[in-house]
């Protein structure tokens, strides 16, 4: 028996410590076997280095005390610097650019942003379904590598908007090549000597190769996205690009946002891969959890390319791979050290500075927490994630430094592994025999399997590409459409008389900020008078008149960071000191960190109502790893209920008398654009794009566009007349304006202007959604005046921003960098995002749309017309052209089948601009 707090270690090896017990190529699996015979914790040491081993959950627990221990960038990780530099993954937690890119990149991993990745997740899975779908029956798979295909180009389309195109080469892309090797070096670097590592010249030689070509493809990414300029763009690239750390006003330098590029590159896809390879491994061993999974899948997956919804409901594929996670975690381990002298589990002793590494592997099958059966695959041990034992499950790591991409990693892992099993039976011809295989993660070495199509027909049928990806997008749209007006729909109306209700949300992902703008938006429709407002604008004076909706998140159990000054105050309230205030909370959170789950939404609803506060409603729960949206809205239906109870709503009901109905109203239908000036002015109306084909192609590459148009029933004109064109706003830039100043496209405005300003081309005293007003009536992407520049400037809070915006006036530096190169309004608000510019502001300083006029080159022989474009403001050929705010290029671009607004005029008017 060891004698109480005795740290126990192998037998030692001289000045070589224990470096001769460990293989080189599994480390991982020689730390396991030294655990199994050497219990939950051991000393291991190496030269120049001694680390402490844990494996128990209770040992783990401790040492995962973020205010004890922080994450220790170990050897292995030194070595990956060299060209993961102080990325997110290598950095230490006091490096001033680990703290920065976190708080500028984690929006780009919300809830929302799973839905926005997911058309492009789909794209890459849909190559792979059709590789395989092609193979002949004898064919073999070597799965680690196609799925290596698929993550790394995953990666590449969703953060970076480029292309491997990793299913269209025979071999691996050079970088893979590089990375691979560069990651081997990193790893066996640390099991050789010094004076070994002295002496391989040829290794350090390849090394920085390797390094070098990394370094090239990942700078010319960086490159070709700056020459482009913001093409409405919010993936991982454009937010280290433009993105400014709310805590400093600081973006990140080029050197920095290569070394982030390179570590989403590596955990991007090296985890996702080995995560899929296991999953599909154990799916082969065990067919009893296999046909559940197909069950599933038939069950939910009913059509060829599956939807978003559909993905968040594959519970049993999130379970299969949330198993493979535990028992082969393909991040086998993280380090900690110890920030103070301290003691874990009352009896072992650390000093500061001590280094402790957490074996994964091991943890994941403690008996002690997971039960006799901890060495089986069970996926049916997450059926109920709140009964996952704490802290014996982290396959993500720990705290704030843990995996930022995990909701990418589990999101697209459950639609690949959902979309394998909608078309294929897994062949496991060779009775493979697992053999892990150690980079920096672990995957199953030289694992192949066969497939065979279930349904020859489905596949035959299914679209590819655009194709697939259009298609999906508009079923997403349709269902989520139905999904969020329903709710509005069974909410209380009309009697509220403008009772008030303030919404106030902790957000640092912009999920609960999109909610309960939603819900404010609701209320207003609902006839209260209503404001959304983050949590700390709010601290000390919460109203007591009306009701108070709260919807926040935990963020490692910690309040978000709009929202901590307002969790202070609370916690210091005294009781009573709250009497008055209505108040209800919903809570949004993961319960993959079952831990701190719903941890500060439960303390605001506690306190709220020790300190006096009158509950609502019930607290809602939301969880991202479930049935997000479903949740939501029941809360949401709950909530109304409740309120409508408490403030005497009622909603308006029609009296049971079928004639008094018919009778009582009148209902004239009117289309939504019929207030806005410029359709009214011209008479203009919808027509349909039939062909749009190239007419002439210029020696300078500049070419001419043909488009037949087709006319609604009645409408005439002869040869010679003239069509008005009213040109329209792109969806993604009006996404990029809501997003920029924080609004809900689809909220209701009314526009007022004093007689002095000119305002003709706005719907005035008339309400018009957001979406409309920007789609219709501004010029969005001209370039930013002079004029507009002192505005900005004016309105920009930080010094060194204000500064810059000002030397852009000088002629020289307005003409290079912003005429020249077309550089909007937008595009610099987005750029300095401390220039507070109000949103009817920036209304007011942009131009109107204006319609162009084109001749009409044919005969009224049917009932169609055509006209010529001239190209050259596109200067492009097609294919590749890019809208730039002139309406030459928006009917270059335009598909047969788009609708656009149009008018004939029966003479030339006195300008014409083609």
């Amino acid at each position: 028996m060891r004698e109480a707090g005795l740290i126990p270690e192998p037998k030692s090896y001289g000045p070589l410590g224990h470096l001769p017990l460990i293989d080189g190529n599994q480390p991982t699996l020689t730390l396991c076997k030294l655990a199994e015979q050497y219990g939950p914790i051991y000393r291991i040491r190496f030269p120049g280095i001694s680390s402490l081993v844990v494996s128990g959950h209770k040992l783990v627990a401790e040492v995962c005390d973020i205010t004890r221990f922080d994450k220790h960038v170990y050897n292995e990780l030194q070595n990956v610097r060299a060209f993961g530099g102080d990325g997110l993954f290598t950095s230490h937690t006091t490096e001033p650019n680990w703290r920065k890119a976190h708080n500028i990149l984690l929006p780009t991993f919300s809830k929302q942003a799973m839905k926005d990745y997911h058309p492009m997740m789909l794209d890459i899975a849909l190559q792979l379904i059709h590789k395989w779908a092609r193979l002949n029956p004898n064919e073999s798979i070597d799965v680690p590598e196609d799925m290596t295909r698929l993550t790394l180009d995953t990666i590449g389309i969703c953060g970076f908007n480029y292309r491997f195109n990793s299913f269209y080469r025979q071999d691996h892309s050079p970088f893979i090549v590089s990375m691979v090797r560069a990651l081997n070096e990193a790893m066996q670097k640390s099991s050789r000597l010094n004076i070994q590592n002295f002496f391989m010249v040829k290794t350090k030689r390849q090394f920085q190769t390797d390094i070098d070509t990394m370094f090239t493809l990942v700078d010319k990414i960086i490159e070709e996205r700056k020459v482009q300029g913001n093409q409405g763009e919010n993936d991982l690239l454009s937010r280290m690009l433009n993105g400014k750390d709310p805590d400093t006003g600081e973006g990140l330098d080029d050197e920095n946002i290569r070394y982030q590029i390179i570590t989403f590159l590596i955990a991007g896809h090296e985890t996702t891969s080995g995560l899929l390879s296991f999953a599909l491994y154990f799916l082969l061993k065990h067919p009893e959890v296999l046909s559940k999974a197909y069950e599933e899948v038939d069950q939910i997956l009913v059509s060829p390319i599956p939807t978003y919804q559909q993905v968040l409901q594959l519970k049993y594929i999130r379970m299969i791979l949330n198993e493979s996670l535990r028992l082969w975690p393909t991040a086998p381990g993280f380090d900690l050290f110890a920030k103070e002298d301290t003691l874990i589990c009352g009896q072992y002793q650390l000093r500061k500075g001590d280094s402790v590494s957490v074996l994964l592997p091991q943890l994941h099958r403690d008996k002690e927490a997971w039960g006799d059966d901890a060495d089986e695959f069970r996926p049916e041990r997450f059926a109920d994630p709140s009964k996952v034992p704490n802290h014996a499950y982290k396959p993500f790591g720990n705290g704030e430094r843990a995996c930022i991409g995990m909701q990418f990693a589990l999101y697209e892992g459950t639609l690949v592994l959902g979309m394998i099993l909608q078309q294929f039976k897994l062949i496991d011809h060779l009775n493979y025999q697992l053999n892990v295989k150690q980079t920096l993660t672990l995957k199953p070495g030289d694992f192949q399997m066969r497939v065979q199509l279930r349904h020859t027909n489905q596949i035959a049928s299914m679209p590819t590409g655009a194709a697939a990806v259009m298609q999906n997008e508009t079923e997403q749209h349709m269902s989520t459409n139905k999904k969020e007006i329903a709710p509005a729909h069974r909410a209380p109306v009309e009697s509220a008389r403008f009772t008030p209700m303030l919404v106030l949300y902790g957000s640092n992902l912009g999920t609960s900020e999109g909610i309960a703008h939603q819900l404010a938006s609701q209320a207003r429709l609902c006839g209260f008078r209503s404001e959304a407002a983050p949590l700390h604008d709010y601290v000390g004076r919460l109203p007591k008149e009306g009701a108070v909706l709260i919807v926040t998140a935990s963020y490692n159990g910690r309040p978000p960071k709009n929202g901590a000054s307002f969790v202070k105050w609370l916690g210091e309230t005294r009781p009573r000191e709250l009497e008055g205030v209505q108040y209800a909370v919903l809570g949004c959170g993961d319960r993959n960190w079952a831990n701190t789950y719903q941890s500060v939404p439960t303390f605001i609803d506690e306190q709220l109502e020790r300190a006096g506060g009158t509950r609502l409603a019930l607290r809602g729960e939301a969880d991202a790893g479930g049935e997000f949206e479903q949740q939501v809205h029941t809360w949401i239906d709950a909530m109304w209920n409740n309120v409508k109870q408490a403030f005497g709503v009622e909603e308006n009901r029609p009296e049971d008398n079928s004639d008094q109905v018919q009778n009582a109203i009148h209902v004239q239908v009117m289309s939504r654009l019929s207030t806005l000036p410029l359709v009214r002015n011209h008479d203009a109306f919808f027509a349909v794009v039939q062909q749009n084909r190239v007419h002439h192609i210029a020696s300078d590459k500049a070419c001419t566009w043909q488009l037949e148009i087709a006319l609604p029933h009645g409408i005439t004109y002869r040869k010679g007349d003239i069509l008005g064109v009213l040109p329209v706003n792109s969806q993604a830039i009006i996404d990029r304006v809501v997003r920029r100043f924080q609004l809900q496209a689809d909220d209701q405005v009314l526009v007022s202007a004093n007689e002095h300003h000119e305002s003709a081309h706005f719907p005035r005293d008339l309400p018009i959604s957001i979406q409309d007003l920007l789609r219709y009536c501004v010029q969005l992407e001209e370039p930013a005046t002079p004029d507009q520049l002192r505005v900005l400037a004016a309105y920009t809070i930080c010094p060194p921003h204000k500064r810059e915006l000002e030397a852009l006036l000088e002629d020289k530096s307005y003409q290079e960098q912003i005429r020249n190169k077309r550089i909007s309004m937008l595009h610099l608000l987005e750029t300095y995002e401390a220039c507070e510019l109000p949103f009817d502001k920036y209304l007011q300083l942009l131009s109107p749309l204006q319609p162009d006029y084109y001749p009409i080159d044919n005969d009224s022989e049917r009932n169609s017309l055509q006209i010529i474009i001239d190209g050259k403001d596109a200067a492009s050929i097609p294919g590749q052209i890019e809208y730039n705010g002139s309406t030459s290029t928006f009917l270059a671009m335009c598909d047969p089948g788009d609708d656009i607004l149009i008018f004939i005029q029966a003479e030339k008017p006195a300008v014409q601009h083609v």
